[in-house]
């Protein structure tokens, strides 16, 4: 009887904890293969696995579907070096999908064995994984250019149900300081559903804010920033610098905060108690 009511403790510990925000599976970031990736075109604008580059925790899951008509792979490594075997979906149809889950930190070439023009990558960085100044924003991240030139710091307030949640955007250098005149565009998506869209951005230098529409849960926001370039808005964008296509990924999740710490042990001291009063296990 004291190691099925001991059991019972732990199953309900672990039960209350997987419930946790802080504690829950980490996320799911869905990719598509776009309708003509098929025929040559696609990669001169990124635009062959759209987002072509994301930035995921590691444990996360990416789900490449297939919305063209032809078949394709997902096949890691890249076309001068072929696959590296990290992970291959193998040829799979129209409207059909592939997943796989990513354990380590690490950025993750991939391309497709039968067109190879199309090309993406997955940086992986440490779960909840800190900035280079050791700063992590309450409900935000950080999230590194593929090529380590722009830092891009998203936070958000808490989503809450029938609330509109402020996003800030701010853009940095290698070194922390301040990024000049980055053009970009920013989305959030929250259970499905788009709750911000501002395209054609320009950040001066500092942070940027936005405002979501009414949420419709209290669930984790989505973020995107793709970032078009570096330079004047009004000068030829052929002529910025700087990463262009690229798309950085946030998802902003509200954490495990004290009080449900405070109800976490309560619960389980509450229950020890009782048994103890039972004489089902020894009193503490």
């Amino acid at each position: 009887m004291k190691n099925i009511l001991l059991g019972t403790i732990l199953a309900i510990f672990a039960a209350m904890v997987a419930a946790s925000p802080a504690f829950a599976d980490h996320q799911t970031v869905n990719v598509s293969i776009t309708a003509g990736a098929s025929s040559p075109g696609c990669e001169s604008k990124n635009e062959c696995y759209v987002p072509s580059t994301i930035t995921v925790d590691a444990g996360s899951e990416v789900n490449w579907s297939n919305e063209d008509t032809a078949s394709h792979t997902v096949t890691s490594g890249d076309p001068q070096n072929g696959p590296d075997g990290n992970f291959d979906s193998q040829l799979f149809l129209s409207g059909k999908t592939f997943s796989h889950k990513f354990e380590e930190a690490g950025t993750f070439q991939y391309f497709c064995l039968v067109h190879p023009w199309m090309q993406g990558s997955v940086i992986v960085q440490e779960a909840h994984a800190e900035s280079s100044t050791g700063d992590m924003h309450e409900y935000g991240a950080m999230v590194m250019s593929q090529d380590g030139s722009i830092a891009v710091h998203i936070d958000s307030d808490k989503p809450e149900k029938d609330s509109q949640a402020k996003v800030s955007v701010e853009f940095t250098d290698s070194d922390g300081n301040p990024a000049m005149h980055v053009n970009f565009e920013i989305t959030a998506m929250q259970d499905g559903n788009q709750v911000l869209s501002e395209p054609g951005q320009h950040a001066h230098s500092g942070v940027t804010e936005f405002m979501t529409s009414s949420l419709g849960s209290d669930g984790p926001l989505d973020v995107q920033v793709k970032i078009l370039g570096l330079g004047l808005p009004t000068d030829d964008p052929a002529t910025w610098t700087g990463p262009k296509g690229e798309t950085v990924t946030a998802k902003v999740v509200p954490e495990f905060g004290p009080l449900a710490s405070i109800i976490l042990a309560t619960s389980i001291i509450g229950i020890v108690a009782i048994s103890a009063r039972n004489r089902l296990i020894p009193k503490l």
